[in-house]
């Protein structure tokens, strides 16, 4: 005989409880797995492309090692090549040195002129060329003013001399050329300043 106080429970209440649970239960555990599934798939991306950086960094270190031994042998090859052409020159002066007290003046000169002039071919076979300076306007990236001149007969920043020349090498600036500038007089300056309100009044 049940107490008064307490309600009368229907079994099918209790099966539809327990039901619930398990796929309440089910459900938790398909998240779980599919969570556990997409953590392994992310850690092995992660290793993926932590062997890719690891390959990456092992060839680019590989070419660094490449380009430096290319750069080395690049370097070698132009200096040997070079020395080769002016190892005649070299002989010939040698020559021409051991044989002065044997030659006229005049012989030593034209030897030495021969000897010039064959440097100068390879020299510019090699793509060396003078830069260009006396007559011409200043140009800061060919030109380095060591001295300026008072000129009133040319515009100013002409270059009127050139102390030491300046060179190309395949149109790249190896050394620049050394010049002296022209620059106005302060008298021509003044006259300058007074003839241009005159052209304005003119005007």
């Amino acid at each position: 005989m049940s107490n008064g106080t307490e309600k009368d429970t229907n079994p099918s209440d209790k099966v539809e409880v327990v039901q619930a649970s398990e796929v309440l239960f089910a459900e938790q555990q398909s998240i779980i797995q599919s969570l556990k599934q997409e953590l392994d798939i992310s850690k092995k991306k992660i290793q993926e492309l932590q062997d890719s950086m690891r390959r990456l960094a092992a060839d680019f270190d590989n070419y660094k090692k490449w380009a430096a031994k290319e750069r080395q042998t690049i370097e070698r090859t132009a200096a040997e090549s070079l020395i080769k052409k002016l190892l005649d020159i070299y002989e010939s002066l040698e020559k021409a040195v051991c044989t002065t007290s044997n030659t006229t003046g005049e012989e030593f000169v034209n030897g030495i002129k021969m000897i010039y002039k064959e440097f100068s071919r390879i020299l510019k076979s090699e793509g060396l060329e003078p830069i260009p300076s006396v007559g011409l306007p200043f140009d800061v990236y060919k030109h380095e003013v060591l001295m300026q001149k008072v000129n009133d007969e040319v515009p100013e920043d002409t270059v009127l001399e050139e102390i030491q020349r300046g060179y190309l090498l395949n149109t790249f600036v190896l050394r620049h050329a050394k010049v002296v500038v022209s620059q106005k007089s302060k008298i021509q300056e003044n006259i300058q300043i007074l003839e241009k309100p005159k052209e304005e009044k003119g005007g």
